[in-house]
Order: structure tokens, then C-alpha cells, then sequence
């Protein structure tokens, strides 16, 4: 009997929780810093994240691609041909006259264009240092997508590995509680029935916890794959308990104050606006006259009979302008595709404002519900546990049965399931929330 008493007594104290009034966190001495390293070492692994990288070198090229266009632009352009050519002159008095020339035609051309107004290049320069921005906020965003998936399968994980402790503790319990409904019932002090019900649910328990240890085996590998970190790293490590902040619906008008201001998607719709007001400007500058300082020196060679054996070299410093005047309607149908996609940015804009909102308020109120659940979840252990001790009272007085109390332990066990099922669920929320700077 102390023996029975004594096993029931270790495996009740494994499944005692410490009262739960708060959040499910990571300790900063120890999870903290293993989930940080996880999620370093994603980020280092991660192809999808390295692709986004590349894409935000690349496009920072167009920046010195647009501001080339602004810059000076020098070029030599020349030929060198050998020239046949025959010149025939009619005479007055009758007759003709030929005279033949064969020999080199040189030219050469040393240029220097520089922009002095181009309201179009100005634009493009302006759209790609805004293009640059925009995919400097997109890689960001693509880290922090990443670091919710690490943080995501790290709560997933542990909780995985708990639950399948959980449903491992009562086992050895209800298997004894069998054994001992066996040899009641073969002594005479038990019926079929109680021994064929307590058989049940040991194989009920076993399978729910093999079942439990696939789940486990999936979510290390999931962890494995997108971390390239041994799933064995977090064995022994827990979800810890600690208070709630404190939610309110003054708080709750800051916080989306201040996340309109942060949140990498507003801010991404905001650029691709301004990056469509410069397509506009782009289209509107096609309309726009150019003006190029430009600087020439020409050498050249026999390009004529007239000036057979001449080398000559000229200089020119001028300026060249162009003002568009009718390209058949097509400058003007660009201007109106350019700001009828604008408009199309801003109902986007308006649009993903409308949507972020309401999965804020969708992520509070889960918030909200979530801490009244665990509270909730909580008295439920706690009823759950004062009756496994109040079993183990009459099982010591000799009142209850081995059987009676194996079914109270694994009520237990369900009770701490659940609870850390919802915790799971509430950490998952609340850490999506502390993205929207909770604390």
C-alpha cells in the first residue's frame, strides 16, 4: 500500500503547475538566447531570405543606372573607309569631264553630352532610390515573417514535448491500476467488465501517447528543416509561467496609434504610392522639352574630291533641345495609364490599412480571450489536482481503488493538455502582438 501510495504521490507531482496568472514566455537566461540563436541561424540558412537579399543589391543598382543618365556622357565614334569615287562634270562646249579619286575617307569624333534639363531622369532617379527603399522594407519584412515562423515552431516544439511528457506520467500508474483490476478479478473481487474497462483505457492512454510522440517527431522536423538545428537542442526546456500584462482598451488605442506608424506593410504601401506618383511624373515629363550641353571636336580626313589630301579638325561647343510636339497620342495615353494606376495604389493602400486593422483587433481580442481561458484552464488543473489528492486520501484510508485512482491522475493529464494546448494558441497571439510593440 505506501509503495502504490508513493508512485501515485511522484507522478501528482509532476504534473503540478505553478498558479497560472500570466503569459507564456521564454526565460531570458536560457530560451531567450537559444531562441535567438534559432532564429540566427535561419536567417542563415533560409534560401528564401537570401533571394531577397540578392533582390535588394540588384535593385539598389538602379540607382546608379537612373543617376548615369545625369551625368556626363562621353563617347568616340568614327570611321575609316577606303573611297572610290568619280566625279563627271558637263561641259558648255560640249562634252564631259572626269576626274577619279581613290584613297582613305577618315572621320573621327570625340563628344561630351551633359544634361542640363531632364525632368524625366530626374523622376526615374527619384522612383529607383524609392524602389530601393521599398525592397530594403520588403527584406525586412521577409525577416520578420521568418522570425514568426522560427518563434512559431520553437513554442510548437516545446509544447510538443511537454504534451507528450504529459501523457507519458500516468501510464506506468494505469498500467498498475490494470495489473491490480486482473488479480482483484481472478480473486473474485472484480468483474469482467471492470477489468476489460480498465484494459480500455491503458491502451486508449498508450495510444493517445504514441500519437503524441508523432506529433513531436513532426514538429522536430519541422524545427530541424528551418532552423538546421538538432530538434535535441530544446530537450528539457519549457514553456515558463509568469503574470499577464495588463490589457485595456486605453492601451489598446496607443498601441495601433504607434503600429500605423511602425508597421512594415503600411509603410511598403505608402512607398509603392509615392513610387506611382513618379511613374506619373515620368509619363506627364515625355510632354517636357530637354536641354544638353554639348562639347565636340571632329577629325577627319579625304572625305570629298573637293578637299583630296585635306586633313581638317573642328570644334564645337553648343547646346541641343527637344520639344515634343505630336507623337500620335501615345505620350498622352502613358500620362493616363500612369495616374490610373496611382489611384489604384491608393485604393490598395486604403484597402490594406482596412485589412491590418481588423487583424489587430482580431489578435487583441483574441488577447483578451485567451487570458481568460488560461484563467479559466487554470481552476480547472487546480479542481482537477485537489481531487487527485483527495483520491489518494481515501486510497490511503483504503477507500478507493488503485483504478479510481489512475482515472483521476489521468484527468489530470487531460487538464494539463489542455492547458498547455491553449498556451501554445495565447503565446502565439501574444507574441504576434508584442510585433505590434505590447510591451
Amino acid at each position: 500500500m505506501s509503495n502504490q501510495s508513493s508512485i501515485f504521490f511522484w507522478v501528482a507531482l509532476q504534473f503540478r503547475f505553478m498558479v497560472f496568472a500570466g503569459l507564456v514566455f521564454f526565460t531570458l537566461t536560457s530560451q531567450a538566447l537559444t531562441l535567438e540563436e534559432a532564429i540566427e541561424s535561419a536567417i542563415k540558412v533560409d534560401p528564401s531570405l537570401r533571394a531577397s537579399k540578392f533582390n535588394v543589391m540588384a535593385t539598389e543598382e538602379n540607382i546608379a543606372i537612373a543617376r548615369s543618365r545625369l551625368l556626363p556622357q562621353v563617347s568616340i565614334q568614327g570611321s575609316s573607309n577606303q573611297l572610290t569615287q568619280t566625279t563627271t562634270q558637263e561641259l558648255a562646249s560640249g562634252g564631259s569631264s572626269s576626274r577619279s579619286f581613290t584613297g582613305p575617307s577618315v572621320n573621327h569624333q570625340f563628344v561630351i553630352r551633359q544634361a542640363l534639363l531632364r525632368p524625366k531622369e530626374l523622376s526615374a532617379l527619384r522612383y529607383a532610390e524609392l524602389q530601393t527603399q521599398y525592397m530594403e522594407l520588403k527584406y525586412k519584412s521577409d525577416v520578420k515573417d521568418l522570425r514568426n515562423r522560427v518563434i512559431t515552431a520553437w513554442i510548437e516544439l516545446l509544447g510538443a514535448q511537454q504534451i507528450a511528457q504529459a501523457y507519458e506520467r500516468p501510464l506506468h500508474l494505469m498500467q498498475v491500476a490494470t495489473k491490480q483490476e486482473r488479480a482483484r478479478y481472478e480473486h473474485g473481487d472484480s468483474t469482467k467488465d471492470a477489468v476489460m474497462e480498465s484494459e480500455a483505457q491503458y491502451e486508449n492512454s498508450k495510444a493517445t501517447y504514441f500519437q503524441a510522440l508523432e506529433t513531436l517527431k513532426v514538429k522536430q522536423s519541422a524545427f530541424e528543416k528551418l532552423t538546421k538545428i538538432p530538434a535535441d537542442a530544446l530537450a528539457g526546456k519549457k514553456l515558463v509561467i509568469d503574470s499577464l500584462p495588463v490589457f485595456s482598451e486605453a492601451g489598446k488605442g496607443v498601441l495601433w496609434a504607434n503600429f500605423q506608424d511602425a508597421s512594415l506593410e503600411l509603410q511598403m504601401a505608402k512607398l509603392q504610392e509615392q513610387m506611382q506618383l513618379e511613374r506619373v511624373k515620368m509619363a506627364e515629363a515625355d510632354h517636357k522639352p530637354t536641354l544638353d550641353l554639348l562639347a565636340a571636336v571632329n577629325l577627319a580626313q579625304n572625305d570629298a574630291t573637293s578637299t583630296q589630301g585635306y586633313q581638317y579638325r573642328n570644334k564645337q561647343v553648343g547646346v541641343q533641345y527637344t520639344i515634343p510636339l505630336f507623337a500620335g497620342g501615345g505620350l498622352a495615353a502613358g500620362a493616363r495609364q500612369a495616374n490610373l494606376v496611382y489611384e489604384a495604389s491608393l485604393a490598395e493602400g486604403e484597402a490594406l490599412n482596412s485589412r491590418v486593422e481588423m487583424d489587430f483587433n482580431y489578435a487583441w481580442a483574441q488577447a483578451l480571450g485567451g487570458k481568460h481561458k488560461q484563467n479559466a484552464l487554470i481552476e480547472a488543473l487546480l479542481s482537477a489536482e485537489e481531487q487527485t489528492r483527495a483520491t489518494r486520501r481515501g486510497f490511503e484510508l483504503g477507500l478507493k481503488s488503485m483504478a479510481e485512482m489512475a482515472a483521476t491522475e489521468m484527468n489530470v493529464c487531460r487538464k494539463v493538455v489542455d492547458l498547455l494546448m491553449a498556451s501554445q494558441d495565447y503565446s502565439k497571439i501574444l507574441f504576434k502582438l508584442k510585433m505590434f510593440d505590447i510591451y
